[in-house]
């Protein structure tokens, strides 16, 4: 009987042992499972990133300064988005109330794209992945066409947002709004946006991503290399000038400019080929070395962009290179030159080492010799075409002169942007760069803020 009792609780034993075996290889393969979704142990994919930064002497002269970019970040959202009931997006710009109520503030009704990828882009390079999860998923979800490139706009009160908070109303007149967004019966794909946001997701990749998100890039980047396909828009009197004889012989023609009292309205003018400042060449090098087959597009795409420089007494770069081959300079009549897209042509191929030594002295020189820079040039005489300050550009500026290492660049362009810095403890704009706008207003708007804050780290 002894024998057949011991036999019996050996038996116990085993199962004992065995169940609890089977417990332990159940949680082990629970575990195992959901490390694997997790993507823990995925192997990511080098994308070739570099890396510009303001180097000590810049980093100096910050230091030294009353900027605070840490309240710049956070007074810009809560100006521009909190304020307005708009999170996770972020309104164009804001126009500050006056003092009484018959000068009531304005706000932009327009969500643009480009900046929502720009906060979206300060938010990956800040470390904060859930404010970057939130907005990559609203931006997927609203800001995507149907071919999986990027809208250029949204209507600020198509997006789903409470705007009961608002303390200011839209601009009836649209007196305030630099876009040709009022031109437009609908938004139409932005390839500046598209490619942008290229160039964010794959840093969003190097820092949190997986092999999903690696598959969207791919998708992303097959679009991207159809840049001809698209139309690009700007509001302008109406007539486009193609230019299809050589630069050489553009620069002696002479142009005919309409009086200003006879001048139309503006009309928003399309035309379709690959607009130059749009392509982010260095996002492009980055999908072309990990997917070889992207690399021939690739080369042929940086071809065009260098070769659409003019020569002469203005080195700037054309508005869109068709499908010909030829290139489209300006829009309108006067044969004016705009400098913002040109400057971003110039940081996309200064980013991949190929921007031209004549380009970056001619934009030294303006900052050098004028102290200011216009949002228009003259194609003919090389002239300031207008009065109009181009505030984007000077961030731009700055990253030209971060990439190249240039202090003295770099010291100027920075000294010409802090007399718009606002260190007045009572205004609504503090801590941030805002502009002048008619009728003595105070404006703040987020694009060259978002752009500092991503430059000046």
């Amino acid at each position: 009987m002894s024998f057949l009792k011991e036999v019996k609780q050996s038996n116990r034993r085993i199962w004992w042992r065995a169940g609890i075996a089977v417990a332990v290889l159940a949680v082990v393969g629970t575990a195992g499972y959901f490390l694997w979704k997790s993507d823990l142990f995925y192997k990511k994919i080098n994308t070739g990133a570099k890396e510009y930064t303001v180097n000590t002497e810049m980093n100096q002269l910050m230091q030294e300064s009353v900027l605070q970019t840490g309240y710049m970040s956070s007074r810009m959202k809560q100006v521009l988005m909190e304020n307005r009931g708009m999170d996770p997006w972020m309104l164009s710009w804001v126009i500050v109330p006056g003092t009484t109520r018959s000068v009531p503030g304005y706000q932009s009704e327009y969500v643009d794209t480009f900046e929502q990828v720009l906060l979206l882009e300060n938010y990956v390079q800040g470390g904060k992945k859930s404010s970057a999860e939130t907005l990559m998923k609203a931006i997927e979800a609203n800001l995507v066409s149907e071919d999986g490139r990027l809208l250029n706009y949204a209507k600020a009160d198509s997006l789903g947002v409470d705007t009961s908070s608002a303390t200011a109303t839209y601009d009836p007149n649209n007196d305030y709004e630099e876009s040709a967004y009022p031109l437009m019966e609908k938004p139409a794909v932005s390839m500046q946006a598209t490619t942008t946001y290229l160039r964010v997701l794959l840093d969003y990749y190097d820092k949190w991503g997986n092999q999903k998100l690696l598959q969207r890039i791919e998708e992303l980047s097959d679009r991207v290399f159809e840049a001809e396909t698209v139309t690009s828009y700007r509001a302008t009197d109406g007539k486009v000038r193609p230019t299809p004889m050589p630069v050489s012989e553009i620069v002696t023609l002479t142009p005919t400019p309409t009086p200003k009292d006879e001048q139309p309205a503006e009309k928003l003018v399309g035309q379709q080929g690959m607009e130059l400042s749009a392509m982010d060449l260095d996002a492009l090098r980055r999908v072309s070395e990990i997917w070889p087959k992207y690399k021939e597009k690739y080369e042929s795409i940086l071809t065009r962009v260098k070769d659409g420089r003019m020569s002469g007494t203005l080195p700037l770069y054309a508005w869109v290179c068709r499908s010909d081959g030829n290139y489209t300079y300006y829009a309108g009549s006067q044969g004016d030159m705009e400098l913002i897209p040109s400057l971003y042509t110039m940081v996309h191929l200064a980013e991949v080492g190929e921007l031209d030594k004549e380009s970056y002295a001619w934009v030294s020189s303006k900052i050098y010799n004028s102290g200011m820079l216009y949002t228009k040039y003259n194609l003919f005489s090389g002239d300031a075409a207008t009065s109009d300050e181009a505030v984007e550009a000077y961030p731009l500026v700055l990253r030209l002169a971060v990439i190249s290492g240039d202090y003295n660049l770099f010291s100027a362009t920075y000294n010409i942007l802090m007399k718009d810095y606002s260190t007045l403890d009572t205004s609504q704009v503090l801590y941030t760069f805002y502009r002048n706008v008619p009728e003595q207003r105070i404006a703040l708007y987020a694009r060259e803020n978002l752009l500092l804050l991503l430059y000046l780290r």
